[in-house]
């Protein structure tokens, strides 16, 4: 490759992370998905990760799917939703065709509401629709519907109310707020979820909704399902500030990485939509009581954007409680977010960890520095049971497949060489 290609893409890969850094992210709305997202048709189920085909769909995200047909009136037993997704008679499509992400299995359908995100200073809007047991770990559908049901019956409407009354919700900074004060920003959310309690609630309580009504909220922010409440925001936050990089020319920074528990697939910035896959890999880490490790999906969800955008298992050093719940050392979790900076083009002003003297969190993914140095990110996850009809079983960290890397290389030389 030329000198002058170099500097062209150096050049390009500053502009990239200079759209990351100076995206918005602000919560603007919540509406079910047929509503807010064009094109979402009242026939289509969305998935996390890259596309796979129906046959070749893990288990516990085809029972996600399923659990939606199920609810949304499309089947009415679980053998005719998988006979009308084979005939393409109900569509799938992954979450992030439609600018959508959520977590675990993430399945998605048009009742669901879906938070609104909107970067105005380069136009683009992003979607998430919640993290539920049933349509994130394929729960039982008899014991997650009651979850569904409660977010579209009472926590949507007081949520949607609470943030116009509020006038949007700045989740940018509530994020590098949470960092600050021990988030990892993947899977530990407890001083985010404080800070954004605390911001909403003089606008929930100007909401007309009844005590009782208000009450359940509160209890939901509570309980095990709410923990994981401002994980949503960081979902849709960290997608639309990444999709400010998209499609510029002969940029290497990687905009997306999401999993389907078959694959892990990654995007660049300089090849625009095009997916690169390795196999998904397995999770190490802490195992729940009454499970074992073999029970385990491999890595799936749309949430590895965190780490896309420099957060989660990139900062893990950030939060030194949430590295031991995963059974991860202190030390290994500095490490590696130490390695991480070999590997991106900048530093972020914004997002500062304590315990490396504030400095800014790695961000800019690069192709080329990951081929060159064989340092691959790592990502904090979850863990779902392979067969479904379990809540969370675990959590750890997966590694990212260099397989993904090497073939979006190939593709890069291929379009620009």
């Amino acid at each position: 490759m030329s000198q002058l290609a170099a500097t062209d893409i150096n050049e390009a890969n500053q502009k990239a992370v200079e759209a990351i850094l100076s995206a918005q992210a602000v919560l603007v709305d919540l509406r079910p998905a047929g509503k807010a997202i064009p094109g979402f048709k009242p026939d289509l189920i969305t998935y996390a990760g890259p596309p796979i085909s129906w046959e070749r769909m893990c288990f516990v995200q085809k029972r996600a799917i399923i659990n939606l047909a199920i609810h949304e009136g499309l089947a009415d037993t679980p053998e005719k939703a998988d006979k009308l997704i084979s005939r393409g008679e109900i569509t799938i499509a992954p979450n992030h065709q439609y600018n959508n992400v959520s977590g675990m299995c993430g399945a998605t359908s048009a009742s669901l509401p879906v938070l609104v995100f909107e970067d105005r200073l380069h136009e683009r809007v992003a979607y998430t629709w919640l993290q539920t047991d049933l349509t994130s770990f394929g729960d039982k559908y008899e014991r997650g519907v009651k979850e569904i049901e409660f977010i579209q019956e009472i926590l949507a409407p007081v949520m949607q109310a609470t943030i116009r009354e509020a006038g949007g919700i700045n989740v940018k900074e509530l994020l590098a707020r949470g960092l600050q004060m021990g988030d990892e920003l993947h899977g530990s959310f407890d001083a985010s979820r404080g800070i954004f309690l605390n911001w909403i609630m003089p606008y929930m309580l100007r909401t007309d909704f009844p005590k009782d009504i208000l009450a359940q909220v509160g209890d939901y922010f509570l309980s095990n399902q709410g923990r994981w409440s401002v994980g949503n925001l960081m979902m849709g936050g960290c997608k639309v500030m990444m999709d400010a990089a998209r499609d510029i020319r002969l940029s290497t920074v990687i905009t997306t990485m999401a999993s389907n528990g078959v694959e892990f697939g990654i995007r660049v910035s300089g090849l625009g939509d095009k997916w690169f896959t390795g196999p998904a890999g397995a999770i190490v880490g802490r195992v729940f009581p009454g499970y074992q490790a073999s029970d385990s999906a491999p890595c799936i969800g749309d949430s590895p954007i965190s780490e896309t955008r420099g957060l989660g298992g990139t900062v893990l050093s950030a939060s030194p409680s949430h590295a031991k719940f995963m059974g991860v050392n202190f030390s290994d979790a500095v490490a590696h977010t130490k390695s991480m900076y070999e590997v991106s083009i900048a530093e972020d002003p914004t997002y500062r960890i304590p315990y490396l003297d504030f400095r800014g969190t790695p961000v800019g993914l690069d192709l080329n520095k990951i081929i060159k140095t064989g340092i691959t990110p790592k990502i904090n996850a979850a863990m779902a049971h392979k067969e479904g009809g379990h809540p969370m079983i675990g959590a750890g960290v997966a590694a990212v497949p260099f397989e993904a890397f090497k073939a979006a290389l190939e593709a890069f030389v291929q379009e620009y060489v």
